[in-house]
């Protein structure tokens, strides 16, 4: 027999390899049920790493998008702005239809007259898109004005552009622009929500939407006071993709519209490699040969001479104020009726407007607010809201 000290040794050594046992087998269950987990999280990982970094961009692009500056948001659709009420409506017309919404500031009354202001953006923006930057609604919460929105879907131009460059949307009637005007209407007639002072109906837009803002003055001039161009190409400059890109760049004739057009702010950067510089002062050119045709028959008074000033860049601590800038106003009778603003420095971006937004540059002149200064300073004579 064994003695009680060699047995005792006997059980300390069976105790502990025992242990050791127990623990090779505990340990071995851990890394057999952490395995899993760490292949399927190294997969997603690889998963991650190979996704796309931003949107996919359509193959079908007729249009270069526009620039957009260092740190602006892509493809990210921000809050809708302002303090007041979005209402959600669908216009359908002979010409095709169309989404939009329309801004009512806050605290007016339902009673009471507004101006109305028709804000279209430009290739890849959306309606929300350009509120946020331009704050146009900021302004219409101060001044008490209504903002509508006009949607440019996928199906009728793959960069959300507005069709300004094709035959088929550059005239009274017919396209877009009889779309974009029966949107006008039915917002003007509404009189259970809001009321609009026809009188002082307004338009507004960038690119793309600058360029179908122009076929809007020149096919529907009875209807709006006033109009805003920012860093647009000419009225019907061109009838295809291939002729819009030329002429971007500043190439292609420009025709003089038939008859006047209503009194026009245009702003534009002298840095835009989308739609160069060049062309705003073509686009004033087509507004002053309308006029003059329209003045020589007798049918409006002549304009004035254009007056120049030059602003110097505004001295800052952070030397991010207000670029300098250029300024020509033409007057009639001392009114002005033609504004132009050319931005040194400033790219393919909305002039002062927000980073909420894109395709806008904070620094300066805000276009926004010399836009609503000048629109404020205009009535039209004769309303034509009800107008075919």
């Amino acid at each position: 027999m064994p003695t009680p000290a060699v047995t005792k040794r006997a059980a300390k050594q069976a105790t502990k390899a025992a242990r050791r046992t127990a623990t090779k087998s505990v340990r071995g269950a851990r890394k057999a049920a952490k395995a899993p987990a760490s292949r399927t999280a190294g997969t997603r990982r690889r998963k991650r790493t190979a996704a796309p970094s931003g949107p996919a961009r359509s193959p079908a692009t007729a249009l270069p998008g526009p620039w957009r500056p260092a740190g602006a948001a892509q493809g990210r659709q921000p809050a809708a702005p302002g303090k007041g009420t979005w209402h959600q409506h669908r216009y359908t017309g002979l010409a095709g239809t169309r989404s939009y919404r329309v801004y009512i500031p806050k605290g007016l009354r339902r009673t009471t007259r507004a101006p109305l202001l028709l804000a279209l953006h430009g290739c890849t923006q959306t309606g929300l898109d350009f509120a946020a930057g331009t704050r146009f609604n900021e302004l219409a919460d101060t001044h008490k004005f209504i903002v509508v929105y006009p949607e440019q879907g996928a199906t009728h131009h793959a960069q959300h552009c507005w069709n300004w460059f094709r035959a088929g949307h550059q005239l009274r009637g017919a396209g877009e622009p009889a779309i974009l005007a029966g949107i006008v209407r039915r917002v003007a007639q509404e009189t259970t929500r809001w009321r609009v002072d026809t009188g002082r109906i307004y338009a507004a837009g960038i690119s793309a939407g600058g360029g179908m803002v122009l076929v809007l003055a020149a096919a529907y001039p009875e209807l709006f006071a006033a109009v805003g161009v920012h860093s647009a190409p000419p009225y019907r400059s061109a009838s295809g993709p291939a002729e819009a890109l030329a002429v971007m760049q500043g190439g292609g004739s420009v025709p003089t519209p038939q008859g006047p057009l209503p009194p026009m702010i245009v702003f534009q950067g002298t840095a835009d490699g989308t739609v160069r510089s060049a062309n705003a002062e073509r686009v004033v050119a087509q507004w002053l040969g309308a006029r003059e045709a329209a003045a020589a028959g007798g049918a409006l008074p002549a304009v004035g001479k254009g007056r120049q000033t030059r602003k110097a860049a505004a001295r800052t601590a952070s030397g991010r104020g207000p670029r300098p800038y250029r300024l020509t106003r033409w007057s009639v009778r001392r009114q002005v009726v033609l504004e132009l603003w050319v931005v040194e420095g400033l790219g393919h971006a909305w002039s002062g407007g927000s980073a909420q937004g894109s395709y806008s540059d904070v620094r300066g002149p805000r276009a926004s607010t010399r836009m609503w200064r000048f629109f404020a300073r205009h009535t039209a004579p004769a309303p034509g809201v009800t107008a075919g």
